[in-house]
C-alpha cells in the first residue's frame, strides 16, 4: 500500500470514529425525572474550566442556571470555590455553589498526580475522586501542554490515562470529554496546528472507552466557539460570549435537547424564561441496561 493510500485509510478511520461518536453524542446522558438526588457533577480542566478572563464562574454558572431553569437537578463538586474572590463566584442564583477541578496553567500530567499552579495545590486526580465521588465528570483539559509543548508526543496518551483513572474510580460514572478550544490569532497557529491534531484524537480515544461499555461521550467545544467572537482578548481564553457557546455545548451533550439561546449577547448570563418546573435528573439508561442509579 502507497504512503497516500495508507494517509486516506487512516483519515477515513477518524472520520468514521468521529461519526460514530458524535452520534452517541447526540443521545441524552441525563433525563429528567421526579423526586431523585441531585447528580453530582464535577467539572475537571484548566483556567476556562475555572472561568478566568471572561464572566464570573465561566461556563459552569450560565450552564447550571440553565439546566436548573429547565427541569435538571445537580449540585457541582470540587474544592476549587476560592470564597471571597469576587472573580469566582460563591454561589449560583439559587445559593449553589459552583465548585469545580479548574486550574489555571494545570496540565494533564498534573491531573494524574497533583501539583500547585498560580498558588493553587491540585490533588492527584484519584484522591479528588474518591473525595467527591462525581456522578458526571465534564473534562477538558490539554491547552496549556500545547502552550508549554510539555512532552508532547505523548499528550494523548496521557488523556487517556486520566480517562481510565475515572473509570477506575467508578465504572458507571458518566465522563464527558470535550475539544479544547481554538488559540486564537498568528502568534498562535504553530499552537493551533498541534491542538487540531490533539482534538482529532479525542473521538478515538473515547469510542475505545465506549467499547469498554462506559458512558462517555466527545463534546465539541472547539468547533462550539469557532466564531471570531467566542474568544476574549488574549486569544486563549473565551470571551463571555465564548463561555456562554460552551455552556450550549455541555448543555446539549448533556441532555439531547438544544441549548437555551443566549438571551442577550452583550449579557450572556441573562437567561431565557424557564420553560418547565424545576425538577430532577437521572442517568439516562445505557441500550439494554438499567439507570445509573445517583449516589453511586
Amino acid at each position: 500500500m502507497t504512503g497516500s493510500m495508507r494517509r486516506l485509510m487512516t483519515f477515513l478511520m477518524v472520520l468514521a470514529v468521529s461519526f460514530c461518536v458524535t452520534k452517541a453524542a447526540d443521545a441524552a446522558f441525563l433525563v429528567k425525572g421526579q423526586n431523585s438526588a441531585q447528580l453530582k457533577v464535577m467539572p475537571v480542566g484548566d483556567s476556562i474550566t475555572l472561568g478566568k478572563k471572561g464572566m464570573v464562574g465561566g461556563y459552569r454558572k450560565i450552564l447550571y442556571e440553565w439546566l436548573t431553569a429547565n427541569g435538571y437537578s445537580i449540585t457541582y463538586v470540587g474544592k476549587q470555590n476560592i470564597p471571597g474572590d469576587p472573580k469566582y463566584p460563591a454561589a449560583c442564583s439559587d445559593g449553589s455553589i459552583p465548585y469545580h477541578e479548574g486550574y489555571g496553567s494545570i496540565r494533564t500530567d498534573m491531573v494524574l498526580t497533583g501539583g500547585t499552579v498560580e498558588r493553587q495545590t491540585a490533588p492527584p486526580l484519584a484522591t479528588t475522586l474518591e473525595k467527591f465521588k462525581p456522578d458526571v465528570v465534564l473534562l477538558m483539559i490539554g491547552t496549556n501542554d500545547i502552550l508549554q509543548s510539555f512532552q508532547l508526543d505523548t499528550l494523548e496518551e496521557r488523556l487517556g490515562k486520566i480517562i481510565d483513572a475515572i473509570y477506575a474510580a467508578n465504572s458507571k460514572t458518566i465522563v464527558l470529554v470535550a475539544s479544547i478550544a481554538p488559540l486564537g490569532g498568528w502568534a498562535y497557529a504553530a499552537k493551533e496546528t498541534r491542538a487540531t491534531a490533539y482534538n482529532a484524537a479525542i473521538p478515538g480515544i473515547v469510542a475505545r472507552q465506549q467499547a469498554l461499555g462506559h458512558q462517555i461521550g466527545f463534546v465539541d467545544i472547539h468547533q462550539a466557539m469557532s466564531s471570531k467572537d467566542a474568544l476574549g482578548g488574549d486569544m486563549v481564553h473565551p470571551s463571555d460570549i465564548g463561555y456562554a457557546k460552551m455552556a450550549q455545548a455541555w448543555y446539549k451533550a448533556l441532555t439531547g435537547e438544544e441549548a437555551p439561546a443566549i438571551a442577550d449577547p452583550k449579557n450572556p448570563l441573562m437567561l431565557p424564561p424557564p420553560v418547565v418546573p424545576a425538577g430532577s435528573i437521572t442517568p439516562a439508561p445505557a441500550t439494554g441496561s438499567p439507570a445509573v442509579p445517583a449516589g453511586h
